[in-house]
């Protein structure tokens, strides 16, 4: 079922793309979602250094992980005001969390910046993720489970604010993947980022786990 789903969505995104082609040599363009600009939310990025001790491991094989579907009912275990590190890492107190399911573009990895392709040029993919990240926490409180601890000592966790799964706005706004490689849980979150070619979306881009990889070799 899934292989089928996969199909449908390469298919219809070429169609999208073939009917995008046509409609910028007529001068009609595409229309692209410009992703959220910065958010009135007061959360202090932590240094650099520090961000990259959470992103070292994100291309390692983390076996802990293990998808377990989507549940029915969250325990939410950790709870209060969240610092946004970037698109899919925050602290809330003691706790340093990466979200579970999904990855976003990077903010600041070894000192870089990932950035991706539009119908309006090249932009910053990684910083406006975490943009968007703040906009959606909004400085409100943020509620999170906790999945486990990954080898570097990250909490795994599933994050909600203001009613909303964090996780599922960041996937479906395109502003962050499903992690399929570990879990199905936001994949069709991002069927519909695809199909209306939102975000990262709107042009061609390197998934944030290539990104990185190719980013270490340097």
């Amino acid at each position: 079922m899934r292989s089928i789903k996969i199909i449908f969505v390469v298919f219809l995104t070429v169609v999208l793309n073939s009917i995008s082609v046509v409609n910028s040599q007529e001068g009609g363009g595409v229309a692209f979602e410009t992703p959220p600009g910065q958010s009135p939310i007061q959360a202090e990025e932590l240094p650099m250094d520090l961000v990259d001790d959470f992103r070292a491991g994100d291309t390692e094989d983390d076996q802990q992980y293990l998808e377990k579907g989507r549940k029915t009912k969250l325990d939410f275990n950790i709870v209060g005001k969240a610092t946004v590190i970037d698109g899919d890492t925050i602290t809330i107190n003691k706790y340093k969390i990466r979200f579970s399911g999904i990855d976003a573009p990077e903010k600041n990895y070894r000192g870089q910046t990932q950035f991706c392709k539009g119908p309006k040029g090249v932009w910053a993919c990684g910083k406006k993720a975490s943009s968007a990240l703040r906009q959606l926490i909004n400085g409100q409180e943020v509620q999170c489970t906790d999945e486990g601890k990954d080898r570097y000592g990250r909490t795994l966790s599933i994050c909600y604010a203001n009613g909303m799964d964090l996780q599922a706005e960041m996937v479906r706004s395109g502003m962050a993947v499903a992690y399929l490689r570990y879990s199905n849980r936001y994949e069709n979150e991002q069927i519909e980022a695809m199909i209306a070619q939102v975000g990262i979306w709107g042009g061609p881009f390197v998934e944030p786990e290539q990104w990185r990889i190719q980013n270490r070799k340097n």
